[in-house]
């Protein structure tokens, strides 16, 4: 872990979300330190102080890399051991499902396996290393645009997978989407068992959806981060640590909406 010295440098305090809450702060000390005269007029300061800062706060914490971490490994979920999962199953009617998570880049001038973003990336790395370990049937790429699923495959046979086992779904927009198309090809291709790589936050709503899609499978967590060590520059808000908090409180929210 980088040294206490380099954790806390100068650049750390330029963070923009940083900055914005500290002129924030500022800026309600200032509306506020004057209160209003009136008894009415008073409650009401009163009031709209205390929501101006209880906001203020919840956004200071839940922008801090502690409560971001905290609350994505609450949110990640670890898939079984694979090698025992598969002990006694058909490998040729197996299939393993990896799905997409986005693009980087429509540029066409970077290769289709270099324009994913790096959730999409991490899944289809992980699932190679699956396929490698447990060569299965087919590999399933799994969203759309098209796009982003034929940059998927490119990336598949590049790491290795034979372009023979690789299937393409790219119609769905969502996860539910997701599950539905791919259920569908696999019914057709008659799997009888379903390997599902995604990112290790996302991997209890695509179960569920998988599930309501008439697919059990056996979830592989890519993108694992878990909770590390915390040192005091933790409690600093960041934008990537409220990035990763929003993406945490998507998949919560997903799930729950179902």
């Amino acid at each position: 872990m980088p040294s206490l010295a380099v954790r806390l440098a100068p650049s750390r305090f330029l963070d923009p979300l940083l900055l914005i809450l500290v002129v924030l702060a500022v800026a309600l000390w200032l509306a506020f330190r004057d209160g209003a005269r009136l008894p009415a007029a008073a409650r009401r300061t009163r009031f709209g102080r205390v929501i101006a800062w209880a906001l203020w706060g919840t956004l200071w914490i839940v922008s801090t890399p502690l409560a971001s971490a905290r609350l994505g490994s609450w949110t990640e979920m670890r898939g079984p051991d694979l090698g025992e999962a598969l002990a006694g199953k058909d490998l040729d009617r197996t299939a393993i499902v990896v799905l997409a998570g986005g693009i980087r880049t429509y540029d066409p001038t970077v290769p289709l396996s270099e324009r994913m973003d790096g959730a999409t990336t991490a899944r289809v790395l992980t699932a190679a290393s699956v396929w490698h370990a447990h060569p299965s049937g087919m590999v399933l790429v799994s969203g759309g645009p098209r796009l982003e699923a034929e940059g998927m495959a490119e990336l598949m046979t590049r790491l290795g997978v034979p372009a023979e086992r690789l299937a393409r779904e790219f119609f769905s927009q969502n996860t539910r989407e997701n599950a539905r198309f791919s259920a569908e090809i696999l019914r057709r291709r008659g799997i009888e068992t379903v390997v599902l790589v995604t990112s290790a936050t996302h991997v209890r709503r695509a179960l569920k959806d998988f599930e309501a899609a008439g697919v059990t499978a056996i979830p592989v967590a890519a993108e694992l981060i878990g909770f590390g060590h915390h040192g005091v520059d933790s409690l600093l808000p960041s934008v990537f640590a409220l990035a990763r908090t929003a993406t945490a409180l998507h998949e919560i929210l997903g799930y729950v909406r179902g």
